[in-house]
């Protein structure tokens, strides 16, 4: 029998710094999440280890014993964790209050991220992005209940506090010229990462990580109802954890929390928005959880429902969207009898911005519950797929009508609206699905082979098909829309076959050449199956970019190749790697059953940080979603008006010689 399950808590709080102005709510930050884990989720004492360096005036009791928060009392208590202390299915929550900080070596575009240890300014160093995320690795190696809270700066953009009234202090300091790369880094020898938050995988690191505000954003402090100063997103967490019964407390996830506990820190700072890297399922304080599809975002809002989708990615107005609970964990397919079974209600999209629409119910009113997540069932008008026959069918372009959101007419026509996927017969009688760069190829012109075949006359699997495209077609589709700053984003592919001779310093912005191109001028680059790669994005402008990478893979698949909402200072490049290690290459690989793979990279840029784009993932390839083979699912002030801007890079990877 396994034994059971242990928690083991890090609580770090650090007011007290040298050469700068102190900090004034980091102490009652982890003092309050003490008393949550000792009185409320009953944690023995002895499971706690707290770092604190509390204010001066500030009179306090601790609970359980304490040190001083030092970069080597803080990397020892890291490492604790990452050694044999820690079984398997342990729980492991890690809460950090204090400063953070943002550099940028000299000679490099890349700026690091570090956290600031109580004595960092007064001669001891800082706990870099690298070796904070090589130890958090470590720990997750030994158990998969891992769960970090930073309520801290990361930028240098931010403002400083020094100067500033007690009631508006951030939490972020400047420090300067310190070296990139720690001494304990540098004996270690392991992979780096690049950020806080932007070197993990964006759908599941396999532990989750919590930032109480974006790289370039301050994190304020605040005063709670009673007077007592708090970091303004652990304050607004422990002011929703009040508001729940103990017995509810322990099964409560961040899914059922996050909306919430975001809007509220928002609407008291506006410009500060917390972000989450990991599974929204997981509990606040661990446990066992169910994987599901993450769906849109919703809440309620002044007597109307906001998703945090919007026209950008086809929620226009008239839309109509599904709302689900937390079960079943993956939506059905879409109009099947489990599907209509799970919707909790319809909602109708009123009015949209790019980024998120506002809706009100189908029919009668319904009570969103709690985690509650939408998909798109009809969008509106101008949003249904413009789908191409040849040769035209009359009756199947009507059956095709009723049944999904489409509007099929004959592949030549050509209106208002170009014509988005077509459907195609080949001489053997097989109906394909193909669009501007898959399928022509059959008919004898120049072009790839199709997306995907239908069997003679299977219109229910041409159905599917179609339903399929229209999810794989929306990174496209709002590709094709983002017209906000044409050249803004520049993305290059690297080819990192190299990579292993660079030297620390420069892999976050590696001197690798750029990929061969196509010799056939039809595509970006061409690739090799097996060839290791990289890709840098460069923000060309004077603002920063908030840049998410996405795949539409000639598989069918969607896939978020790098973090979301990662954001590109002005003039500066972003490297992206395999699940954030630097170093780690992406491998180009051609799918099973082709002879080569044309992969559409979209880069989207934003202006507002608020932006999240998971829900564009698409797990199934054409042939799960149509039913040839089974899916398997993975264990998976008045601010400026908001820009989109977005480039397509294509690549064709083809075999290497002699493989067949």
């Amino acid at each position: 029998m396994n034994p059971p399950p242990r928690s083991h808590v890090l609580l770090v709080g650090i007011d007290a710094y040298a050469r700068v102005e102190p900090l004034h709510g980091c102490a009652n930050d982890v003092d309050a999440m003490e008393a949550v884990f000792l009185d409320r989720l009953a944690v023995p004492a002895e499971a706690i280890t707290k770092l604190v360096a509390p204010h001066p005036r500030l009179s306090r009791r601790s609970r359980v014993p304490e040190d001083r928060p030092t970069a080597e009392r803080l990397r020892a208590a890291l490492e604790a964790l990452a050694g044999d202390q820690v079984r398997a299915g342990d729980r492991v929550f890690i809460h950090y209050s204090g400063h953070g900080t943002q550099t940028l070596p000299r000679g490099t575009r890349t700026t690091r991220e570090a956290l600031v240890p109580v004595d960092a300014l007064a001669g001891g160093d800082l706990l870099f992005d690298h070796e904070i995320n090589a130890l958090l690795r470590r720990i997750a190696a030994r158990t998969e209940d891992l769960t970090v809270v930073l309520d801290c700066c990361c930028s240098a953009g931010a403002t400083r506090s020094l100067g500033r009234a007690e009631d508006s202090a951030v939490r972020f300091c400047s420090v300067d010229g310190p070296d990139m790369l720690s001494p304990v880094a540098l004996r270690g020898g392991g992979e780096l990462d690049a950020g806080l938050l932007s070197s993990f995988d964006p759908s599941d690191p396999g532990f989750l990580v919590v930032a109480s505000a974006q790289s370039s954003e301050p994190a304020h402090e605040g005063r709670d109802a009673r007077g007592h100063r708090h970091g303004a997103f652990t304050g607004a967490l422990l002011d929703l954890l009040a508001r729940e019964p103990d017995e509810r407390l322990q099964a409560l996830r961040w899914a059922d929390v996050w909306q919430a506990l975001r809007g509220r820190v928002t609407s008291q700072f506006p410009t500060q928005h917390p972000c989450l890297v990991g599974r929204n399922e997981r509990h606040l304080f661990g446990g066992p959880f169910r994987q599901q599809d993450p769906g849109y975002s919703i809440r309620e809002l002044d007597g109307k429902v906001r998703i945090h989708a919007g026209s950008r990615v086809g929620l226009g107005p008239g839309a109509t969207v599904a709302v689900y609970g937390p079960s079943p964990a993956f939506f059905p397919p879409l109009h099947s009898p489990e599907d209509l079974g799970a919707r909790r209600g319809l909602l109708r999209v009123e009015s949209a911005t790019p980024s998120y629409a506002t809706a009100l119910p189908v029919g009668s009113a319904f009570h969103l519950g709690e985690g509650a997540r939408g998909r798109l069932v009809q969008p509106g008008k101008t949003d249904v797929l413009l789908v191409g026959l040849d040769p035209f069918d009359a009756e199947l372009a009507r059956w095709l009508s009723a049944e999904g959101p489409f509007e099929v007419v004959p592949a030549s026509e050509h209106g208002e609206r170009d014509v988005e996927v077509f459907v195609g017969r080949s001489p053997d009688g097989r109906r394909w699905i193909g669009d501007a760069v898959f399928g022509f190829g059959v008919t004898g012109s120049a072009g790839e082979a199709p997306l995907a075949w239908v069997s003679g006359e299977e219109r229910r699997a041409l159905l599917q098909g179609l339903l399929h495209y229209a999810r794989y077609n929306l990174p496209l589709r709002l590709a094709r829309r983002c017209l906000d700053g044409p050249g803004v984003l520049r993305m290059r592919v690297l080819d990192a076959r190299n990579a292993g001779v660079l030297v620390p310093e420069e892999l976050a912005d590696p001197p690798l050449p750029e990929a061969e191109p196509d010799p056939e001028h039809r595509y970006r680059y061409r690739l090799v199956d097996g060839q290791p790669v990289c890709f840098s994005v460069e923000n060309r402008s004077s603002a920063p970019i908030f840049a998410q990478v996405i795949n539409c893979s000639a598989s069918g698949r969607v896939e978020i190749l790098g973090p979301t909402q990662l954001e590109i200072a002005p003039w500066r490049r972003q490297t992206f790697w395999l699940r954030g290690h630097l170093g780690r290459a992406f491998p180009c690989r051609v799918s099973a059953g082709r002879a080569s793979n044309v992969e559409r990279l979209v880069v989207v840029g934003t202006t507002s940080p608020e932006v999240d784009l998971r829900s564009l993932q698409v797990k199934e390839s054409f042939a799960e979603a149509m039913g040839v083979t089974r899916r398997e699912m993975v264990p998976d002030e008045e601010e400026p008006a908001e820009r989109w801007t977005a480039t397509v890079v294509m690549v064709k990877i083809v075999k290497a010689a002699g493989r067949p």
